[in-house]
């Protein structure tokens, strides 16, 4: 039985080798630009085209991808246009990204190059044929010709508003003769909702994207706000129906067909490896334990202040960074600055000095206490999600903070 999984995995691990051989030899790693050739009035027999691709393993694939397909089999061309180019090796790319001040672009290439790039990485393709009238087809096919042009297809991404889902839903719905009502509100209560939903399976890095998005990130989510992912765009398209002048209906969608599905047999199982949970609790029974020797000793371990404080202090400083400087939406309002803030960063700093340690350092954690306290007790009331994993982080700073409360009256009762 084993024996014969085996060679079904080989199969399939040689079928996609030649694919991605394929794909090479098509040219897909230089994507090909719209042709002179294809801008021309589309044929009666042409289709527009919503794809949407599952999510993949990689950060930025983790909520899927969207496209839209035009193919005129008169004009003989059959095209997918692109809005999730960057590239990621351009001048200060890390920086410009947690500003909020990337550029994407839009590109273009042959649809089977398109359905190739999922086929080789195991993920599934949906298409839904839009129901569209052929003016709305050639508007649509003009914008999207437009935005191709070299002075028009970069523009300024939005990780919520302005990214590669919305691009191609504002195009299709501008070209449209009449209303769009998609019946249905969402199925995500806010952003935050949504975005834990496709980072279920990424816990390490569902709980970095909590400590960055602030208070407005668990507002009441709008549909439209709903439709940064894929799969709630393509989801949503599925209900909608075309309202008319004449008070007509039709759908939206004329057909939904599965170019490329999921192969079960290539996914592999990843390795366990500790959550964020289980990792920032053990790390809080250590400094409990280290800190209940150091007051049955006497003593004082710095080190259990500076590790913890400096992991506070760049936490911080990214939070302040985004709330201040970020153009990122739902980033500007964020509570965690109550404890979380890169005053910390000074404070390790400066222990490094033996007069500040032995006059100033135990002082200011006491000065921290309160709000580390009014954060604990803020989880249940304020605004904004707070991550499991962050309690034992914040309890350990708390302890911390006690511990230096408890010196300083030590000291005062043996002046």
């Amino acid at each position: 039985m084993n024996i014969q999984n085996n060679e079904v995995q080989h199969k399939n691990n040689l079928i996609r080798l030649l694919l991605a051989v394929l794909l090479f030899c098509s040219g897909f790693f230089s994507p090909c630009k719209a042709q002179s050739a294809i801008e021309k009035p589309l044929s009666e027999k042409a289709t527009v085209s919503l794809l949407t691709a599952s999510p993949g393993e990689e950060v930025y694939a983790q909520y899927g991808h969207t496209g839209i397909r035009v193919c005129d089999p008169v004009n003989n061309f059959d095209v997918v246009f692109n809005y999730g180019l960057f590239d990621f090796n351009s001048p200060n790319f890390i920086f410009r990204f947690v500003k909020g001040e990337t550029d994407y672009m839009v590109g273009a290439c042959s649809y089977m190059d398109f359905l190739l790039e999922y086929q080789v990485d195991n993920r599934g393709v949906t298409e839904q044929v839009l129901n569209l009238r052929p003016e709305e087809k050639e508007a649509v096919w003009e914008a999207l010709i437009k935005n191709i042009q070299p002075e028009n297809r970069t523009y300024r991404y939005n990780f919520f508003f302005n990214n590669c889902s919305t691009k191609p839903r504002d195009i299709i719905i501008n070209a449209i003769g009449g209303k769009v009502n998609y019946r249905w509100d969402g199925k995500y209560k806010s952003l935050r909702d949504e975005v834990h939903h496709f980072t279920n399976n990424f816990p390490w890095t569902r709980f970095g994207i909590d400590f960055a998005l602030g208070a407005e990130a668990d507002d009441s989510a709008s549909l439209k706000s709903q439709q940064f992912a894929p799969d709630l765009l393509m989801e949503s398209f599925a209900k909608a129906v075309i309202l008319s002048d004449t008070a007509q209906t039709r759908p939206l969608v004329l057909k939904t067909q599965y170019p490329a599905t999921i192969d079960e047999s290539l996914i592999e199982q990843d390795p366990w490896s500790p959550g964020p949970e289980l990792v920032l609790w053990i790390v809080f029974l250590i400094i409990a334990v280290l800190t209940f020797l150091e007051f049955r000793k006497g003593k004082n371990y710095h080190i259990l202040n500076i590790l913890p404080y400096l992991a506070a202090g760049l936490l911080g400083f990214i939070i302040a960074f985004l709330t201040l400087f970020s153009e990122h939406p739902t980033t500007d309002v964020n509570y965690l600055l109550f404890w979380l803030h890169p005053i910390h960063l000074i404070y390790v700093i400066c222990l490094i000095f033996p007069a500040f340690r032995k006059k100033w350092a135990n002082l200011y954690l006491c000065i921290n206490l309160p709000f580390q306290v009014f954060a604990l007790a803020g989880s249940l009331f304020l605004p904004q999600y707070f991550h499991p994993a962050m309690y034992p982080f914040l309890l350990a700073l708390i302890l911390r903070s006690v511990m230096a409360l408890l010196s300083i009256q030590k000291i005062r009762s043996h002046a």
